[in-house]
């Protein structure tokens, strides 16, 4: 849609949860009617490689400790970061005290995973 179609000559404002919204052709609308920008168009400077793959980390390890207790709702990535985790944790043998919760998490995930993917487990071939 252009300008040229609005009898106002400006994009149309919508209503929404006492938000305004604006919407203009081409560019993505944010609840709080600012138009969203490109980082470098914001002024913002660009992140390095490092600087993405850093938070990607931050964002895998945050997804970690989210999924806790949420196994059943985890991405696969997320369920298989814990559960080697554990594994690497229940071969540590300096810290026992630790093995009853990190195998009962271990059996937790091993059972999301096997019943999200259908395998079975007393199969023979």
């Amino acid at each position: 849609m252009s300008a040229a179609r609005w009898s106002t000559g400006a994009p149309p404002l919508l209503q929404s949860a006492g938000c305004a919204v604006t919407r203009d052709e081409g560019e993505s609308v944010t609840r709080d009617a600012t138009i969203a920008k490109e980082p470098h168009e914001r002024g913002d400077p660009v992140m390095t490689a490092a600087q993405r793959q850093r938070a990607y980390r931050l964002r895998r390890k945050r997804a970690v400790i989210d999924a806790i207790g949420e196994e059943t709702s985890a991405s696969r990535v997320t369920l298989l970061a814990m559960l080697s985790s554990d594994l690497a944790m229940l071969d540590d043998e300096r810290d026992k005290r630790m093995h009853s919760a990190l195998h009962s998490s271990a059996v937790r995930i091993l059972r999301v995973l096997v019943t999200r993917y259908g395998i079975d487990l007393t199969d023979q071939s």
